[in-house]
């Protein structure tokens, strides 16, 4: 399974690199036009990057002071960065390093101006996609180019050499050739522009679909081709799909496709289909709902099901951490290597694999997470099909109960001189069973700390 890891490590160099300043166009055009589409976290990003760029004292930065300055994690790091690198605001470089490894240089790309923003029908229909027209006029608004009224005006304007006179041209070929290297080394990249996935579509499909109904091919130019694969890419829609959408705007006369009229079926699609998943949502919460009262009804404590809810909420390396964080400890080396295995090959679900970890810090009261022992417990729940974290939670109450009600080894070899045959009925790993934690206010205080510090990792208040 791929993973953020895969791609990135917290101890990575990076350098950032951008070739000029942000202008105020870009900075306004960064606030009310990306940030709508990319979010908060990719924006906070981008502005870090920028305070890395201007840094007079150090040029080379590792990932993990990126990641504590923003609070985010490293999959929230990788998907904000993913954000910024498909609206083509970010370019990224690797190399490998005979002494730091693996070593990423950050290129930040100045957002387009706001006027070539709205002037290209993609970028105005992402907007138009993720903050509804009214805001989306809104916007235009804000952003609308100046045009007085000079029908009453006569233009009086002087020109350049009305003021400044003739160019030396002698003194001007002298410096041509000093000239002409000036300009190369201001020529920059140019913007670079949305990072479609064009291969998710096949063309030569599409266009024996579209002959079918009668859409000619000449409506496939380079602008249109890159305006279906944005929808494919946004909403997911296959070939067939999109020919059934272009069926709804095209001219029967001349199968030509009227593009504007494709936006609205466009748009109209895509909230039918956000109404459906919104209903599917619904239909979780229902279920979830349900769940949870059965889980009341055979014994659950609220703090149980408390436990339950960030369990399945959180990815495992967050709820480490969030863990560490209540213990006044911090996340080892070893401990984020042994979670990243256990992630990877373990057939666990993420919520059984926190349960784990709460299981091992908090009711063991361990200070950190020791390989054998974590490896011992997953393979066991792994061979018990263990699937949900109050199977989890379940399976541990009921080996503690059983380890409590049995009597001591000591008293056992006590009461017989010749060693007797023990015969296993207990996982090692269950020992110490007066450590659990019994009390539930402390289990509420250790959940509610808990949900603080995911909250705070999610940006909520």
């Amino acid at each position: 399974m791929h993973s953020a890891w895969d791609e990135v490590q917290p101890n990575n160099i990076y350098q950032v690199t951008k070739s000029f300043p942000l202008t105020e166009e870009g900075n306004n055009g960064l606030v009310y036009l990306y940030q709508p589409i990319i979010g908060q976290n990719a924006l906070a990003l981008y502005y870090g990057f920028i305070g890395d760029k201007e840094d007079q004292y150090e040029n080379e930065f590792a990932h993990i002071d990126m990641l504590d300055a923003l609070n985010i994690g490293l999959p929230d790091f990788l998907q904000a960065r993913k954000q910024l690198e498909g609206m083509g605001l970010l370019s990224v470089f690797t190399k490998e390093d005979p002494e730091f490894g693996k070593m990423f240089l950050y290129r930040l790309e100045e957002p387009i101006h706001p006027q070539d923003f709205f002037r290209d029908e993609t970028y105005s229909f992402l907007l138009l996609n993720t903050i509804g027209e009214r805001k989306f006029r809104q916007m235009v608004r804000r952003f609308q180019p100046e045009n007085p009224d000079l029908t009453a005006y006569q233009e009086v304007t002087s020109g350049f050499r009305e003021v400044y006179g003739a160019l030396d041209e002698r003194l001007f070929i002298r410096n041509a050739q000093s000239l002409e290297k000036v300009s190369q080394d201001y020529q920059v990249p140019s913007n670079k522009q949305l990072q479609l996935d064009e291969g998710q579509i096949d063309w030569d499909f599409l266009y024996q679909l579209a002959q079918r109904k009668f859409i000619v091919k000449e409506n496939f130019d380079d602008s249109f081709k890159q305006q279906l694969t944005l929808y494919a890419n946004l909403f997911g829609f296959d070939e067939m799909k999109l020919v059934d959408l272009m069926t709804e705007a095209v001219s029967l006369s001349d199968g030509k496709v009227d593009r504007k009229a494709l936006d609205k079926v466009i748009r109209k699609q895509a909230t039918v289909k956000k109404e459906k998943q919104a209903d599917n949502h619904d239909e979780q919460s229902d279920e979830q709902t349900r769940r949870f009262n059965t889980l009341r009804q055979t014994g659950f404590s609220e703090n149980d099901i408390q436990l339950v809810k960030i369990a399945q909420s959180s990815a495992p390396m967050d709820f480490l951490q969030a863990i560490k964080n209540e213990k006044h400890n911090f996340v080892t080396d070893p401990e984020t290597w042994l979670l990243k295995t256990l992630v990877e090959r373990s057939p666990l679900p993420n919520s059984v694999i926190n349960v784990l970890i709460h299981y091992i810090l908090v009711v063991k009261k361990n200070s950190f997470l020791q390989s054998n022992f974590v490896n011992q417990i997953a393979t066991d729940w792994s061979e018990l099909e263990i699937n949900s974290p109050e199977q989890a939670i379940k399976h541990v109450r009921d080996l503690v109960k059983e380890a409590k009600s049995k009597p001591s080894k000591k008293k056992n070899y006590a009461n017989n001189k010749q060693q007797p045959i023990r015969k296993e009925s207990l996982p090692d790993w269950v020992d110490k069973p007066n450590e659990e934690v019994e009390d539930p206010a402390v289990q509420e205080e250790i959940n509610k700390k808990l949900q603080d510090y995911l909250k705070r990792k999610e940006g909520e208040s």
